[in-house]
């Protein structure tokens, strides 16, 4: 009885000690890097009295660093100093740390005379799971420590955020640039005040522990070569939501369950099947307790097996004694039919033995242009071989042409072809093939025939003749001149309320008539921060070249407003204003460093245009002109 007391009173000890010890230090096994704004020659916003920022965040981040070892919790930091650092240094250490948190400390300033004080805190737009939650703990616990009324919390696109592997919020404390606010900054107390409402922050995000996820994946990227997938994970506690996001393909369906006996072990798989190709898998996982786990990208390279495949020449057949590149387009299908986009090495057989080594196109068709000597007479066999299997096998007739045979190339300056030209010929037309090959056929009796050329927009129409001289076989080569070098194949992003739409829509026919993909953000004017989804979408899209920003303020001349450090946008933005006010409107534009959202949250080069609510008719409509022409001869 005694013996049973005595291990009773044991266990209740090691218990109660367990419970202190976590009471005591409730962030122990969880990592954290802070990460001081600026440093060394960046000193960062620089107060009224000379107060430098990066000064202060330094101070805050060793603050900080105390209190949450205090607390149990691993702290790095990225800077310990007043030296430099690159924001790709910052985020390189963040992808090698693999932090539960990345806490950017930053001071703000206000390009604008401000008096009242507030904090700001942006969480990584892309990641809504761990670093949201973050965020919104920090925002609530700085307003309750006074540093401001008016406090936000933004989905925030800084490169140290959009960039970042790891859950990553930045902390914008306080403005260094209110003369009262930077003189509380000299002293200890709101420093320590500031790093004790983040310390509480950090405390509620963690305040079930953090949820640790285990995906069990053998390389990266993961290769699969059927059309579905099944990934095992296992959690430290129970999952009851997994939120997936699949980039470069259509949305599939998910699903998970729980593989028993085997505690918190988990099967995720697809519903509907996937192609051939590459992508990122986004998943974000959430616990019954609240708890969200960090931000997994797993990248996926599917390569399902070739099904049927096919070999067409760009003319139905060889004309007989022709010498020369003959093109010949190779489609390789998967099991369901789709083209199999993947880039293998392929063998090539054709004529007399001749092999050709070559590797498919990633979008499953490709360009073979199949060297003859014009002594072929009998049926070209021509054959696609990967692994020594055949994928794809066809006879290329050999024969006497009974019509003019002409075999051409439709290319670029460079020598690129350009596929999807279309050619009016007589009363007939052609689509020109990948490598902008096409072949045609006329009667005997024209000697010329006159070709009219409708290009893919960046290209302008044209016409051209194709010159025979009698002879029955002819290779022509018509070279075409983009319109604007410059904007040729460039990706611009537009954003403006959609009640600018008939003006918008002008602008976007410009830029696609010069070449240019164009992506008209959503932008819904019952949203309150319809730009937040907007700068999602193009941070999402890492390939997009200018976003051009047209909003309307209550203002009285035309802004034109660039990053605060120029660059780009800058010069677009100074050529606007001295050809506006060259031309006969005589339009007046101030061009201002901007703090609109959309310049800070995107990688890509950004101009807003801002126009007053009142303005004479056309003139939107002219400055959009105007910086299209910009655009064509400089960007």
């Amino acid at each position: 009885m005694i013996r049973s007391k005595l291990i009773f009173l044991l266990l209740f000890l090691l218990v109660a000690t367990y419970s202190s010890a976590l009471t005591l230090q409730p962030l122990k096994g969880v990592t954290v890097l802070l990460d001081p704004g600026h440093g060394g020659t960046d000193s960062g916003a620089i107060g009224p009295t000379g107060l430098k920022e990066s000064d202060t965040n330094l101070r805050v981040a060793k603050y900080l660093k105390t209190l949450l070892e205090a607390d149990g919790a691993e702290v790095f930091m990225t800077r310990e100093n007043d030296r430099s650092l690159t924001l790709g240094e910052r985020v390189e250490i963040a992808s090698r740390l693999s932090p539960d948190l990345f806490v950017s400390i930053h001071h703000n300033a206000s390009l604008k005379p401000r008096k009242t004080n507030r904090s700001e805190i942006y969480y990584n737009a892309l990641d809504q799971g761990l670093s949201q939650r973050a965020g919104q703990f920090m925002i609530d616990r700085l307003e309750s420590f006074g540093f401001g009324e008016e406090s936000l919390i933004v989905p925030g696109g800084f490169f140290v955020l959009r960039n970042n592997p790891a859950p990553s919020v930045l902390s914008e404390g306080s403005y260094i640039s209110i003369p009262e606010i930077e003189k509380q900054l000299k002293t200890g107390k709101a420093l320590t005040n500031q790093a004790e409402a983040l310390r509480q922050a950090i405390r509620e995000t963690f305040s079930n522990g953090p949820l640790k996820i285990k995906l069990f994946a053998s390389e990266t990227p993961v290769k699969i070569d059927t059309p579905y997938f099944n990934f095992i994970f296992t959690a430290s506690k129970p999952v009851t939501r997994v939120r997936a996001r699949l980039t470069g393909a259509e949305q599939p369906r998910f699903g998970f369950d729980l593989l028993p006996p085997i505690g918190n072990t988990y099967r995720l798989y697809n519903s509907n099947p996937l192609k051939s190709g590459e992508y990122v898998l986004q998943l974000t996982f959430y616990a019954k307790d609240g708890t969200v786990a960090p931000r997994i990208s797993l990248p996926l390279l599917v390569n399902l097996p070739f099904g049927t495949g096919r070999i067409r020449g760009v003319a139905p057949y060889v004309p007989a004694g022709f010498c020369g590149k003959f093109p010949v387009i190779i489609d390789l299908h998967d099991q369901d039919g789709n083209l199999n986009q993947r880039s293998v090495p392929l063998a090539i057989f054709y004529g007399k033995n001749q092999e050709l080594i070559t590797k498919s196109d990633a979008d499953g068709r490709t360009l073979i242009l199949l060297d003859l000597k014009g002594d072929e007479k009998h049926p070209l066999e021509v054959r696609a071989v990967h692994d020594s299997e055949i994928l794809a096998q066809t006879f290329i007739p050999v024969r006497k042409p009974e019509k003019r045979f002409v075999l051409g190339k439709v290319m670029m300056p460079d020598q690129t072809g350009l596929a999807g030209v279309r050619i009016d010929y007589g009363l007939k037309y052609l689509i020109t093939e990948k490598g902008g090959y096409f072949f045609m056929e006329y009667p005997m009796i024209y000697d010329n025939m006159k070709l009219n050329l409708v290009p893919p927009p960046g290209f302008a129409e044209t016409e051209t003749w194709i010159k025979t001289s009698g002879v029955p076989v002819f290779y022509q080569n018509i070279a075409l001149m983009p319109v604007s070098a410059n904007l040729l194949g460039k990706k611009i992003a537009v954003m403006a309320p959609a009640s600018f739409d008939p003006t918008v829509k002008s602008l976007i026919d410009d830029l696609n008539y010069l070449g240019a993909g164009v992506n008209r953000l959503s932008m819904p004017e019952n949203m309150a921060n319809p730009e937040y989804q907007a700068a999602i979408e193009i941070n999402l899209d890492k390939s997009i070249n200018l976003v051009i920003s047209v909003k309307s303020e209550k203002i009285a001349q035309i802004n034109a407003r660039h990053y605060h450090r120029g660059g780009k946008g800058k010069m677009i933005a100074d050529r606007l204003a001295k050809e506006l006010q060259n031309s006969p409107s005589g339009l007046k534009i101030n061009v201002t460093p901007g703090s609109d959202y959309e310049i800070s949250h995107t990688g890509a080069t950004t101009i807003v245009l801002a126009f007053p609510e009142k303005m004479p008719p056309g003139s939107m409509e002219l400055v959009l002109k105007h910086l299209v022409n910009i655009l064509k001869s400089s960007f």
